[in-house]
């Protein structure tokens, strides 16, 4: 079965809702943590999120299996949707560990996560749309940014920990604390996994 034009289209547009629904996640996930309420408040919504984002994964791979033209190179499309898709499961696992861990409250490191993680979901969208026109000088631009957040949020990690060991507390805390400030970093890892699949391709096809 080959892929007609308009079909081309679809796999690029389902990158492009898996992209919304990610960066949605990501700034309810920023609500969750800069509000009054226990973070872990926002646990239900956020895996509704995450369970919509592994259906259109799952539609991607099932097209993939289907087809034997795709408008980027098949590797490339399933490469970005399971990195895509490991973006929004490390934003469900961080909401769960407020639950699992019983942190009832965010700190400032948490809350700067929050706003770095959001803006690389929305530098990733708006990668995608760009990819679906073509616009690959253009696209560049948000990768770079995506990269250089992801070493901001380093830097937290970094910062997070250290205040963690030089000014101790409770041990069980600190460990959760510590659990914490690992996963958002990985969140942020995925998110620049996504950009540099897109430089790749950039380098292919521009």
């Amino acid at each position: 079965m080959l892929f007609s034009k308009k079909d081309d289209t679809d796999f690029l547009m389902l990158l492009i809702h898996a992209a919304e629904n990610t960066l949605e996640a990501a700034q309810m996930f920023r609500t969750a943590v800069m509000g009054d309420e226990p973070p872990a408040t926002y646990y239900p919504k956020l895996k509704e999120l995450e369970n919509k984002g592994d259906s259109i994964t799952h539609q991607i791979f099932k097209g993939l299996n289907k087809v034997f033209i795709t408008p980027i190179d098949r590797e490339d499309i399933l490469e970005l949707a399971s990195k895509l898709d490991d973006v929004i499961d490390g934003i469900e696992a961080t909401i769960a560990r407020f639950d699992y861990l019983n942190i009832t409250v965010s700190d400032k490191y948490m809350k700067e996560f929050s706003a770095v993680i959001v803006a690389s979901c929305q530098h990733i969208l708006d990668s995608f749309k760009l990819l679906s026109k073509k616009k690959y000088a253009q696209l560049t631009e948000h990768t770079v940014q995506i990269n250089s957040l992801e070493n901001e949020a380093d830097r937290l990690m970094r910062e997070g920990i250290r205040e963690i060991f030089t000014n101790p507390k409770d041990p069980y805390h600190d460990f959760k604390l510590k659990e914490l400030y690992e996963r958002l970093e990985q969140t942020t890892d995925a998110c620049e996994d996504v950009a540099n699949i897109l430089e790749s391709v950039v380098l292919r096809y521009s």
